[in-house]
């Protein structure tokens, strides 16, 4: 996943996640657990943030933030830039603790709070730590289980509000929804995030694109490109099958072709202008996203590809 576009605003959503330096760890015992936890008080707390999730492990954290001000970028320098100091200090070492700047993705307001909190949650799970995520008390998931568990600094009432009802059933609704996707996993809400960064609706990706109306793309980050306005998905395969000398209903579902520029057509449609990978599916006529990520991967180990791709963005973007 890329670094996340510089993109701040009033009411703002977020997942942030900040790794170690070359996957190193970026806590080694208890009082730097609890530490990392007081700088994330401070934080949330000097900032104005909504912190609706988090879960610290070994060498990396998970936020799941809400700034009523436009305000991460400020918050996440505080967060990490302090805390830096403090483990260098105690451990008698220098240089970055930190792996960059942080990643993560800008999320849609409403429809998301269930389905990412819950994956936040089950981190400890999924790494093979504990085997049920109360266990693991460096999270907030034991605060939505008990009440006597929560962080003052951790707004829980947003995520629990999706059950409706009192705030005791909405615990044990929310327990029994976290529990239910140990046994039967379910996809990340990530995978679909458009441009590798936005996760939400087409017409959230829309508004987000209108944000970016006027400003410079940013070499670093090449998802920039991918959220502006872009041609429609039956122009991108049109286009692409032309240059190849095929029919664009050669590519559609029932067909069987392995040809490059139906790999191309995916690679355009997904890589440069950030269509999700279910849609490129369906248009494309292949049998998941799965399929689609392997058409990717086809066309980034095909260096003889590289400059059909150059030519054909530049087409698009310019019709």
């Amino acid at each position: 996943m890329a670094r996340p576009l510089r993109i701040q605003y009033p009411g703002a959503l977020y997942h942030v996640i900040s790794r170690g330096n070359r996957r190193g760890a970026i806590v080694l015992d208890k009082a730097d657990r609890e530490k990392r936890l007081d700088w994330l008080r401070r934080t949330v707390e000097t900032h104005g943030w909504r912190l609706h999730a988090f879960v610290l492990m070994g060498n990396h954290e998970h936020l799941f933030v809400e700034t009523p001000e436009p305000n991460l970028a400020a918050g996440m320098q505080y967060l990490n830039g302090s805390y830096t100091s403090y483990f260098n200090r105690r451990h008698r070492r220098g240089g970055h603790l930190f792996q960059g700047r942080y990643r993560g993705h800008l999320i849609e307001e409403e429809g998301h709070y269930l389905e990412v909190s819950r994956y936040l949650h089950l981190n400890p799970v999924r790494a093979g730590l504990v085997e049920m995520p109360q266990q693991w008390p460096w999270s907030s998931y034991p605060g939505y289980c008990e009440r006597r568990r929560v962080f003052g600094w951790v707004t829980y009432s947003r995520v629990l509000a999706d059950f409706g009802g009192d705030e005791a059933s909405a615990r044990r609704a929310y327990v029994r929804f976290v529990r239910a996707a140990i046994a039967d996993r379910p996809d990340s809400p990530f995978a679909e995030a458009a441009g590798g960064l936005l996760v939400g609706s087409a017409a959230f990706v829309d508004r987000v694109r209108l944000l970016l109306e006027g400003r410079s793309a940013d070499k670093g980050l090449p998802q920039l490109e991918a959220l502006r306005p872009r041609p429609p998905l039956e122009t991108i395969l049109s286009v692409v099958a032309a240059h190849f000398g095929r029919e664009s209903d050669s590519w559609m579902e029932g067909t069987r072709s392995d040809d490059a520029g139906r790999a191309v057509a995916a690679y355009l449609a997904r890589r440069r202008f950030g269509y999700r990978a279910r849609d490129v599916a369906a248009a494309l006529g292949y049998r998941s996203h799965g399929s689609v990520r392997n058409a990717l991967t086809r066309v980034e180990a095909a260096a003889g590809l590289a400059d059909v791709v150059d030519t054909l963005y530049k087409r698009l973007s310019n019709d």
